[in-house]
């Protein structure tokens, strides 16, 4: 039987982010990228192991707060997200948790991550003159006739909090499941990508609102995507289960130095410490339920 997670998410809570006024002094934090428990080539033990290793890493830290960028379990089993559940008490930082299409494919597992984590599958929080906005990628982009009204309420719920912390003058950073594109903006639509029947509409605020700075998972490897006039970075992290690059298991660490996000914010990206498996995978994830209406 699962437990219960509110007790642990309620601790965390408590110490979580407070709105501020504005930027006051430098502050760091973390991206954690595909946990997804029962994903990895040596089993989900080991994944469990590792995320309790990212645990232990990122509590060494001086960061205020973690991003994980969904994909919390492979297969949403009981068994899985009980092992989530009791792992994830180890971060002693704040971590604010997204979904990705392995955790919702309908409106049933929707629900099902809202009641097994606690949380909003979308939510923002401002932090030192800077608004983070945690989107739920699946619903965002699906075109699933169950979602629908989750679909249009995301876009609506998104725009008004980029308009909010325009007028608030907050810089702006977004966080999601999903890479946006690639390669280029204009790409064809891919599995791992926004299809192009959104991504302009995305596009467009991203570049009205000067966000500078997307982090995303999803894509198992880890990089750096930029736009087409370098007005923004996507940073790509394969977090703990699987990678399909050579750049193995690890954590992007976020430095914010000052007030204007398009030159004060520095990432390193930093192997996971102690592993003991760092084998590339090779081929491509599958399995996955389709999220979209063909």
């Amino acid at each position: 039987m699962r437990r219960s997670f509110v007790g642990l998410l309620g601790s965390l809570a408590l110490c979580a982010p407070s709105v501020s006024a504005g930027f006051n002094k430098p502050f760091r934090f973390c991206q954690l990228g595909d946990l997804q428990i029962g994903f990895g080539l040596d089993g989900w033990q080991n994944d469990t192991y590792r995320m309790g290793l990212a645990a232990q890493q990122v509590n060494t830290e001086d960061f205020d707060f973690c991003i994980a960028v969904g994909d919390l379990t492979n297969d949403r089993y009981d068994y899985q997200i009980q092992a989530f559940q009791n792992t994830f008490p180890q971060f002693k930082k704040p971590v604010h948790l997204l979904p990705g299409n392995h955790d919702i494919s309908n409106v049933a597992t929707l629900e099902q991550f809202i009641r097994d984590y606690n949380v909003s599958d979308h939510s923002s929080f401002s932090h030192q003159g800077y608004r983070f906005v945690l989107l739920d990628s699946v619903t965002l982009i699906s075109n699933l006739t169950e979602f629908e009204s989750y679909t249009a309420a995301e876009w609506a719920w998104f725009e008004n909090q980029l308009e909010a912390a325009h007028h608030a003058k907050e810089e702006i950073i977004v966080a999601h499941h999903h890479l946006p594109f690639e390669f280029t903006e204009d790409e064809a639509d891919a599995y791992w990508t926004f299809p192009n029947r959104v991504r302009g509409r995305y596009l467009s605020l991203i570049k009205q609102y000067n966000v500078h700075h997307i982090l995303v998972g999803h894509r198992h490897e880890t990089k750096n995507i930029y736009a087409s006039d370098k007005s923004f970075t996507i940073y790509v992290v394969a977090g703990t289960a699987r990678f399909f690059d050579d750049n193995g298991f690890g954590i992007n660490y976020f430095n914010i130095s000052g007030e204007n996000s398009s030159k004060d914010v520095t990432q390193e990206y930093v192997h996971l410490k102690e592993i003991t498996h760092m084998k590339r995978s090779e081929g491509l994830p599958n399995g996955c339920p389709d999220i979209f209406a063909h």
